[in-house]
């Protein structure tokens, strides 16, 4: 299949733009992974991610062009890993921990919101109630 010289110029940063969104996402799941203590968690995570990377890779490679895949797509994908890499990762993963800390100072709010103490008030039955009054020892007689 020939191409348009243009259009060729537009599948190749659409490639190195797929490459950098990759890597990136790829950023994202290592630093969640990296806050999860579960082994279980972290393997649904893990797959979960995959799957998903799959019918994205699925869908862009059918959508460039009709499913018109280049010899030097991965090669772009590396270009595009190397440009992530070198000059935007250590942004991103400050972004990334400023995001967490964002998270964090407004999750109060939206726990209130969710999980109020009004909504799932415990009942306060008591079974056995104490009485105040303590009993005397000695035994009085009314007439």
């Amino acid at each position: 299949m020939i191409t348009k010289l243009d259009v060729e110029l537009k599948i190749l940063i659409y490639i190195i733009a797929y490459g950098i969104y990759y890597f990136a996402s790829s950023d994202v799941l290592i630093y969640i992974i990296n806050k999860i203590k579960k082994k279980i968690v972290v393997i649904i995570f893990e797959v979960l991610y995959l799957i998903i990377q799959i019918y994205i890779t699925y869908n862009f490679c059918y959508k460039l062009e009709n499913g018109y895949i280049p010899i030097y797509f991965m090669l772009f994908i590396v270009i595009g890993f190397l440009l992530y890499f070198l000059f935007m990762r250590e942004y991103f993963n400050k972004c990334l921990d400023f995001i967490c800390i964002f998270i964090n100072k407004i999750k109060p709010i939206f726990a209130h919101l969710f999980f109020s103490k009004t909504l799932f008030k415990k009942p306060n039955i008591k079974f056995f109630k104490k009485s105040s009054k303590k009993k005397s020892k000695h035994l009085t007689l009314k007439p």
